[in-house]
């Protein structure tokens, strides 16, 4: 959970009725009480496809890896999108905030600030999906492997 809720770089992976695969990145996504259902939030201008791709197969899967080099994929099927909401918004910005300090490893501000200009979110669309399956992508030993 903490670790989906930032700083993380997040890449929402979507494919098509031909299997042409389509990735977009995410700008913070939030764990629901179950544990097993996560809304991310996709800038609305990068959501079109895969929101297509997601109403056609409902198949997502969610990368999400750390300046540590850890990585973990989330595997699931769509539930739901709508527009982000205020509170959304709030959630973005602390993500955002987190993951800037993350990526800035000690930098000037002065040079990560091109970088911030990368990560506009609104609109926004916020994809629900249910998470089947956790993949660890942290390269090494056991990358690949399912968890429990």
């Amino acid at each position: 959970v903490e670790f989906l809720h930032g700083p993380s770089f997040l890449q929402v992976g979507t494919r098509d009725a031909d299997l042409r695969p389509l990735h977009t990145c995410a700008v913070g996504a939030v764990v629901h009480d179950d544990r097993r259902t996560v809304t991310v939030f996709v800038p609305a201008a990068r959501a079109g496809r895969a929101l297509e791709n997601l109403r056609h197969n409902g198949r997502v899967a969610l990368g999400a890896g750390q300046m540590s080099h850890e990585a973990y994929q989330l595997k699931g099927t769509y539930l739901s999108s709508r527009p982000t909401t205020d509170e959304d918004i709030a959630r973005q910005e602390a993500f955002r905030v987190k993951l800037l300090e993350s990526a800035r490893q000690g930098y000037p501000e002065e040079i990560a600030k091109p970088f911030a200009l990368g990560f506009a979110y609104r609109p926004g669309a916020a994809i629900t999906f249910r998470v089947e399956a956790i993949f660890r992508q942290t390269p090494g030993p056991g990358a690949g492997e399912q968890l429990a």
